[in-house]
This record gives structure tokens, C-alpha cells and sequence, in this order.
């Protein structure tokens, strides 16, 4: 029970990061963007990319890292893609049922729902599913925040480049690097959570800053530190974080990568059909409200 808090802490932090630094805000606001604010921006004008995956976690008790690793695509404009994972160093109890295999998951971002599949869950859900379904926006509402002031679809993350902007930390160069055979300058920077919570619409402010501030009391960590890799277009080809925090008196690291390549169009997403999908969004809510 102690390393849960820790582990999602990571977890969101993780998403955060991505988030900020592979999507856009409306550009709006004065003065010049830093380099990486406006890598972000001119990124998500294209229509869409490649990205893969990589990333572990390190648990004080568990023999091995939890590792991870996938491919996927997403398309920046209609805010919908795909991402096929492969997880390894799992607790005995999960690979057993796999036959010591790597866990596989499959994540589909349609409109304002994520669909996930897996080998796990066959024959596990109701009525035969073989995807379960989770509403993002209902989860946005559900910890204060207004969709509408988001997004007009109910998932589209890109407004939350304006945390970087707000962040105050300006990047730095540190090194030039090729990804993917593509030349690029690598840039570090770090965002300060609490600024990037003032940077939001008045109807979210409130509440984000209080799960921010939930966040780093828990952690201990307010700056979360981000690299970025960004080519001779002001594209984003890669981004990376490396965590460390204290809790419960144990010391819990994670790093994760990603990579995007081969911009451009990117398939359409097909949500699963109705009669292959068990909706969780009410479980999840349950589950949400019971650790507050």
C-alpha cells in the first residue's frame, strides 16, 4: 500500500511533462516564446506524427525496474491517436497469467474518451468486452475543471503549454544531438507547477492549484526538470524527464522518453463498437472519490 502514493505521483508528473512540451496553447499572451514554448507550438500546427515510448520506475521491494516501451501516432489537429505498449518487471501475480510475457496494452484517444485493450482483460469483462472505456471529461469535471475552457471536444490537452509559458525558467542549451538521424539542440528547463497553475483560466485556477500543491506535498517536488530536442524546423524531436521523490520513507525513481518522428497525416481512429466496450468511468469516479 505505501508505494501507491508515490508511483501515481510519477505517473502524473510524467503525463504532465509530456504533455507541456509535445502540445500547443492558442499563442495568445505578449512577448517572444522561449524556444521550447514555441517548439511546442509549431509542432502541434503540423498535422500529426510518429512517436515511441520509453520509460521505467524503480520501487524500493520489487526485484526489477518496472520498464516500458511502445510506438504509436497521434494527430495534433483532431486530437486522437494510438499507442501500443509492451511492459516487463511486472509483479509475479500479473506475469503468471501472462506465461512470463511482457504485459501488452493498447491505448485509442478518440473525442473525449481513451479505449484500452489488452490480454489481461480477455474473458475478465462484462458481456464478452474486450476494451474498457474511461471518459476523460467526466474525470475533468469530476476534480473541478471546465472542459469547456480546455478544449471543444473534451480531451484536447494543448492548452496546457500555457504552463511552460508561465514557468519563469528560461531553457538552456546544453548539447546538439542527432534523433534519428535528424540534427537537433538539446535544451533543459525546468517548470515550476505552482506558476503553471496561475497561468490557467479562472474557472480551473483553484482547483489545479490545490492538486498541484497535493502533488508537491507528496513528492517534495515543485520544479519538475524537462530535456528537449528540437530540430532545425522548431519541431519537437524529443523529450525526456528523469524523477526522484520521497515518500513513506522510500525512494521511488522514474524516467521516461519520447520520440517523434515522420510528421505529417496520421491514420483516422476508429473507436471500438459499443458491444466490444465495458464504459469504467463510473467505477474510476468511485475509486477517485474514495482517496479524495
Amino acid at each position: 500500500m505505501k508505494i501507491r502514493v508515490p508511483i501515481a505521483v510519477l505517473c502524473v508528473l510524467a503525463v504532465i511533462a509530456v504533455v507541456l512540451i509535445a502540445t500547443s496553447g492558442d499563442g495568445s499572451g505578449g512577448g517572444a516564446l522561449d524556444p521550447v514554448a514555441q517548439a511546442a507550438e509549431t509542432t502541434t500546427h503540423v498535422d500529426g506524427a510518429q512517436m515511441s515510448l520509453k520509460g521505467s520506475v524503480t520501487v524500493p521491494g520489487f526485484a526489477t525496474a518496472l520498464s516500458f516501451s511502445g510506438q504509436g501516432s497521434f494527430n495534433f489537429k483532431a486530437h486522437e491517436g494510438n499507442l501500443t505498449l509492451s511492459m516487463s518487471g511486472l509483479p509475479e501475480a500479473v506475469t503468471s497469467k501472462l506465461h512470463g510475457a511482457p504485459l501488452q496494452i493498447t491505448e485509442l484517444f478518440k473525442a473525449s474518451s481513451i479505449y484500452i485493450g489488452s490480454p489481461l482483460l480477455s474473458g475478465k469483462l462484462p458481456g464478452g468486452a474486450r476494451w474498457l472505456r474511461l471518459n476523460l471529461t467526466r474525470f475533468q469535471q469530476a476534480v473541478g475543471l471546465d472542459p469547456r475552457s480546455l478544449t471543444s471536444s473534451g480531451a484536447n490537452p494543448t492548452e496546457y503549454l500555457q504552463y511552460l509559458k508561465a514557468a519563469g525558467a528560461g531553457a538552456s542549451v546544453v548539447g546538439h544531438d542527432s534523433i534519428r538521424g535528424v540534427a537537433t539542440t538539446h535544451y533543459t528547463s525546468k517548470i515550476d507547477l505552482l506558476k503553471a497553475a496561475e497561468a490557467q483560466p479562472g474557472a480551473n485556477r483553484a482547483q489545479l492549484r490545490g492538486a498541484f500543491q497535493k502533488l508537491i506535498a507528496e513528492s517534495g517536488l515543485r520544479n519538475l526538470p524537462v530535456n528537449v530536442w528540437i530540430d532545425g524546423r522548431g519541431l519537437v524531436r524529443k523529450i525526456a524527464i528523469e524523477l526522484g521523490v520521497s515518500a513513506a520513507g522510500q525512494q521511488v525513481k522514474a524516467s521516461v522518453e519520447s520520440e517523434f518522428y515522420d510528421f505529417g497525416a496520421t491514420p483516422s481512429i476508429k473507436a471500438p463498437a459499443g458491444s466490444e466496450v465495458f464504459d469504467m468511468t463510473q467505477q474510476a469516479l468511485q475509486g477517485l472519490s474514495s482517496v479524495g
